[in-house]
Order: structure tokens, then sequence, then C-alpha cells
């Protein structure tokens, strides 16, 4: 696994020198759910639990996995993966030991995650090996601007109190969004750091609407809040990483049960992934990349068949060692 995360950071970094670009650590978690045993079951799957799945909007058994990509000027590659074991490590420890592992980037450096790892311990973690962060928050976060010093405001209800003349609309990668003017974008007080910067946003047809409203915070308070939310949105690589990973190298459908040979594979698949990503040549797309591989591979089995015919090699024996026999 370190042979790999040295050899991600060393195409990230030599992109970042050779783009002057950022470079961006993405972290999410993932749950790969598996069938709860019985209670009589002997061999079970190990560090299985149950967990809160985004997607299905429910409790599901199975193993909740913690992720971080590596990304910079659409290179975007697997850098760590960790099995969340709640008795042992909570998913913000692990979010830290992955951005703690980092070296400090070229340029500019960003730590990107929702707002379930948007907290004083993932700042200052970034903060400290040279990397700013910027994330969602959760609308029930209090501030305290001016006339709420105080007892401080929600920043749901803080977003209610301001008029749409308080609004910009932009476009973000060709959506419409009001988001709170830059001029009036708080900087002060949350609860975990002193100096911030907070973005509020609502779709451009939703405006106040109850539940449509996005925050997001930047401990870089240089950054306009479009350069913010257009950052921000780097962020999604991940899922169509997850996704593949689920449809295509088995992330849903593994059925190792030591945790042992679970990590090993973890491992292979973060390798493969990024094979098939470096296959694909100056597109980085992993798609493009497993058909390639896929086709290169057909391609060399019909070559050696070939091969071994011409030279009067027995069909059984070449079914033998095709494993076709």
């Amino acid at each position: 696994m370190n042979s790999l995360k040295l050899a991600v950071i060393e195409l990230i970094w030599s992109k970042s020198k050779e783009t002057n670009k950022p470079v961006y650590m993405i972290i999410d978690d993932t749950v790969s759910e598996k069938t709860k045993p019985s209670s009589k079951a002997k061999n079970i799957i190990e560090k299985c639990s149950f967990h809160n799945s985004h997607l299905k909007r429910k409790t599901v058994y199975g193993h909740q996995l913690v992720v971080a990509l590596l990304s910079c000027d659409g290179l975007v590659l697997p850098y760590a993966i960790k099995i969340y074991d709640k008795e042992k490590m909570s998913k913000i420890d692990i979010a830290i030991d992955f951005i703690s592992s980092l070296p400090k980037p070229i340029n500019k450096g960003y730590v990107l995650c929702d707002s379930w790892y948007s907290c004083k311990a993932i700042f200052t973690a970034s903060l400290k090996v040279g990397y700013s962060y910027i994330g969602a928050l959760k609308t029930n976060r209090v501030i305290y601007p001016k006339g709420h010093e105080r007892l401080g405001a929600k920043l749901h209800k803080f977003a209610a109190g301001l008029d749409k003349d308080s609004f910009d609309l932009v476009t973000v990668k060709g959506e419409k969004y009001y988001i709170y003017n830059y001029i009036y974008n708080y900087i002060g007080n949350l609860n975990d750091m002193k100096k911030v910067s907070i973005t509020l946003s609502y779709p451009e047809k939703s405006l106040h609407k109850e539940g449509a409203l996005k925050a997001f915070i930047s401990l870089d308070i240089s950054l306009k809040p479009l350069d913010i939310l257009t950052q921000y949105t780097d962020r999604w690589v991940i899922e169509p990483f997850f996704r593949d990973c689920k449809n295509y190298l088995g992330l849903d459908s593994y059925q190792v049960r030591s945790q042992r040979s679970i990590n090993r594979y973890l491992v292979v698949m973060l390798l493969a992934y990024t094979y098939c990503k470096l296959y694909s040549k100056e597109i980085f797309h992993f798609n493009t990349g497993l058909k390639l591989a896929q086709k290169d591979l057909k391609k060399s089995q019909v070559i050696w068949i070939y091969s071994a015919a011409t030279q009067g090699k027995p069909i059984e024996k070449i079914f033998e060692e095709l494993k076709i026999a």
C-alpha cells in the first residue's frame, strides 16, 4: 500500500508542478453492503456492522470504508482506503491519518469533504501539513454575525433573514445558484475556528425554500464565494470512483471473510483502478482504460493460441494451459 501511495503522490505532484494547479485530497466514505449472518453462523465476514447508507437512506449491514483520493487538473487517483471500525477508530481519526501522511503541496493544496468531516480536528490537521480546507457545513451550525454576537444564529435562520438583493446569481458548471454576496460573506467566529469564510447557496429557483440551503466553509478567506463553490464541486469525482469500484471491481460483491484478506482485496482494487486510469493514456478515464486493457488481454490470448498452434502444440494441451479442458 505504501508503494501505491508513493507512486500516486509522484504522479499528482508532477501534474501540479507541470500545470501550477492545486492538489486536492478528497475524503468520503461508502458502505459495502453484506448479508447479515444468522445467529448460528460461525464463519462470518469480519468487521461488518450496521451503518447508515446515504444512498438507500436507511441502516444497512456491511463494511463502511473511508477513502481518500488525490486530484490535480483532471487527474484523479486513489490514495488510501480503510475499514471503519467504530470500536477502534473514528472516521474523523481515519481522515486525520490520511491528511497527516501527505507531503506539503508544491502549489496550493486543499482538503475537500462533506459536512460530516467539517470540524476543528480536520481543519487543524489540514493546516498542519500545509493544506487549506473547503467543505460543506450543516445548516444548523451556529455563527456569530453582527447583531448575534452573544447567542449566535443557526445558518438556516441567518440565511432566511437575508433579502434577495444580498445574494449574487452565479453559474457553477452550468447550474445557476444564488450565493451570499462576498462583501457580506461572513468572516468571524465559529465554535471551531476563529477565522473562516462561509458561503450560503440556493439553487436559482429555490431561494429561501425550506431544505434548499447549502452552506460551505473555507479556511482560505481570500477565496471568493464563487471560487469556493467551484472548487468544492471537484469533490464529486469521488462518487464515480465508488460507482466504478462497485460495478467493475467487486466493491459491493467481495466475499472474503478475514480482515486480512479484505484489506488485501482493497489494495488490489486500488491498484486495478489506478492501472486502468493510467492505461487510458492522457485522458485518465477509468472506463476507457478498463476497455482497452480487456481488449489487449483478449488480443494477447489470441496471439498466444495462434503461436502455440503454429508450433504444433496439441489442442488438448492448449485447452489445459488455458484451464478450459
